[in-house]
């Protein structure tokens, strides 16, 4: 797959990483018991076993590279060129619970810049991989953002539980809420939905899915005058709170469109 970029080795190494995170994961079918976090947020036997794997191969692999993970290392180093981002259990509530739609999450950045993406949703079956400059694919087969310029009530728009919180969204667009931020914005890079709003996502959540849906075709707009994710500022940061509530959409149009129908609630 994409062997025509220095970015290539890096993409086959989390391919078949995310395979040996699957494999781990199906090892522990019982260990999805959740408990909380001091931020709130569940976490289970599972994302943490899988996050302590994939710093260990990446480690062992790529010794001199960084590792950025929502269970381990949250602070990133903008001295080291290379940094890997890793959600090991996107969606950790379905997870806990029964749903299927959870993934695995793999990024690398370089220089603070997303270079390749690659998420796995196992219990679906589905692969999502990208390479800078080199496209998008679902499976190993070419993916892109729905071609419609106009919205109707025929198209979705992918929601996080906290957007009503947080938004007024008064859009024909029909509202999903799936519980998994790198599969909202995925749903928009292979077509299925027109846009997605995501009013807290992590870094963690965002490095390999944002490439993916750029190299789809999709855009984006930061929301409530937050910053764009990336590039990553030049300096030491610890991203375990910070957020970047965003609006996603498969082309400019639809962006100017859903923009449009987005208010702050309280502005």
């Amino acid at each position: 797959m994409m062997q025509n970029s220095s970015y290539a080795p890096y993409l086959n190494t989390a391919l078949r990483l995310l395979d040996e995170a699957t494999a781990l994961i199906e090892h522990l079918t019982g260990a999805r018991t959740p408990t909380r976090k001091p931020d709130g947020t569940l976490v289970t036997q599972t994302d943490q076993a899988v996050d302590e794997l994939l710093a260990k191969r990446l480690g062992e692999i790529y010794p001199t590279h960084a590792v950025l993970s929502e269970e381990r290392t949250t602070t990133y180093d903008s001295a080291l060129r290379f940094t890997w981002v890793v959600d090991p259990i996107d969606g950790t509530t379905n997870f806990a619970r029964g749903l299927p739609i959870w993934g695995v999450s793999i990024g690398l950045l370089d220089w603070g810049v997303p270079a390749i993406g690659a998420v796995i949703f196992p219990s679906l079956h589905e692969v999502f991989a990208a390479e800078k400059g080199h496209g998008a694919t679902l499976n190993s087969l070419p993916i892109s953002t729905a071609a419609d310029r106009r919205i109707d009530n025929q198209h979705f728009i992918m929601c996080c539980t906290r957007t009503g919180r947080r938004y007024r969204v008064d859009t024909p667009l029909k509202p999903r809420i799936l519980g998994s931020a790198a599969y909202h914005m995925l749903k928009v890079a292979d077509g299925s939905a027109l846009a997605a709003i995501e009013a807290t996502p992590k870094i963690w959540d965002l490095a390999a899915a944002l490439l993916i849906l750029a190299e789809a075709g999709g855009v984006i707009r930061p929301l409530g005058g937050s910053a764009l994710p990336f590039p990553l500022p030049a300096q030491a940061n610890d991203f375990r709170t910070q957020s970047f509530p965003l609006l996603a959409a498969a082309n400019s149009d639809i962006l100017a469109a859903v923009s449009a129908q987005v208010t702050e609630i309280g502005n």
